[in-house]
């Protein structure tokens, strides 16, 4: 694993660990560091990836459609919907339409 890229994931706008407010070091398939925020990564990485418009969550096993659904509850087309109405609302009004 030594030969893995190490890659910063910095300054999340959010994720659910407090102790990697600062981000994530991946190294290979392996969170390496979590970097507390103001902190820097304790070994020196190849890349950097600027996630400070990006929402840092853990990756899931089974991360169906359910998981797409609770980050669009506040999508006003989709609310109070039933099922395949929310299907519908979504594929109308979705970044593919052109309509916002």
């Amino acid at each position: 694993m030594s030969d893995a890229l190490r890659i910063w994931i910095k300054h999340p706008l959010a994720t659910l660990d407090a102790n990697a407010a600062g981000g994530i070091v991946v190294q290979g398939t392996t969170i390496a560091e979590l970097i507390p925020a103001g902190g820097q990564p304790a070994a020196p990485v190849d890349e950097v990836f600027d996630a400070s418009q990006h929402v840092m969550l853990p990756g899931l096993i089974n991360a169906h459609h359910h998981f797409y659904q609770t980050l669009t509850r506040a999508f006003p087309a989709a609310l109070n919907k039933s099922l395949f109405s929310w299907l519908k609302a979504c594929i109308r009004y979705g970044p593919s339409s052109g309509k916002r």
